[in-house]
């Protein structure tokens, strides 16, 4: 049964229960327990997605309770530590790479990736709301290593999507520090030197044609 939509109309904190208001205007029980591991206590007016279940003594009562996305989620630790990750991934990969002409490219090639398993985490935990087909947790693995992990590292937390799921989590922060690691070897390593060099080479010729095709205007 996927997950439908209502809000929590009313909330006793002290006693950790409430009702919540679904589409057709009934009240359904809900327990803080429903709510899974939270930062912070619910309250009442939030939007909630929840599914139902027969209980003896109310009738039916919400499980699996997920308050729906809210701009205070960006505020929230779990998403500020990903922003920070990938804010200083980016920012030491262009100051890393300020000799190289292949720069651009590789950034954009790298924010188009992270775009797409952005997007990818999304779909997916749309499809999970609906019991729809999902998207192969490989096919997430693959997207990340690919260079898109600051994609995922945002998406997790702001879609409240596979941030607790083991082994998917573990795999995720491993699939990272590859990531890091071989960019890092790239950077230094003597032995990359004449592939540094060649993909320059590739990369001025390329900015040559853009400019003569007048899409930039900056000296090369």
């Amino acid at each position: 049964m996927k997950k439908q939509s209502g809000v929590l109309q009313r909330w006793d904190d002290e006693r950790g229960f409430g009702f919540i208001t679904d589409k057709k205007g009934r009240d359904i029980f809900v327990h803080v327990s429903a709510f899974g591991r939270i930062r912070s206590r619910p309250k009442a007016g939030e939007k909630v997605l929840f599914r139902v279940e027969p209980d003896a003594a109310k009738g039916v009562r919400a499980l699996e309770v997920e308050r729906r996305w809210r701009p205070a989620h960006l505020l929230l630790p779990e998403f500020l530590f990903p922003l920070l990750l990938v804010g200083v991934f980016y920012g030491g990969f262009w100051l890393s790479f300020s000799e190289n002409a292949f720069r651009f490219f590789l950034l954009l090639f790298l924010f188009f990736v992270a775009a797409l398993t952005f997007i990818m985490f999304g779909l997916d935990k749309r499809a999970a709301l609906n019991e729809a087909e999902r998207v192969p947790e490989k096919t997430l693995h693959l997207l990340s290593l690919s260079g898109g992990w600051p994609g995922a590292m945002l998406a997790r937390p702001l879609f409240r999507h596979k941030t607790r799921k083991q082994p998917f989590s573990a795999v995720l922060w491993l699939v990272v520090v590859v990531n890091i690691t071989v960019l890092g070897v790239f950077i230094f390593s003597s032995q990359a030197a004449p592939l540094r060099d060649w993909l320059d080479v590739q990369a001025l010729s390329w900015l040559i044609a853009l400019k003569e095709w007048g899409l930039i205007s900056r000296p090369i």
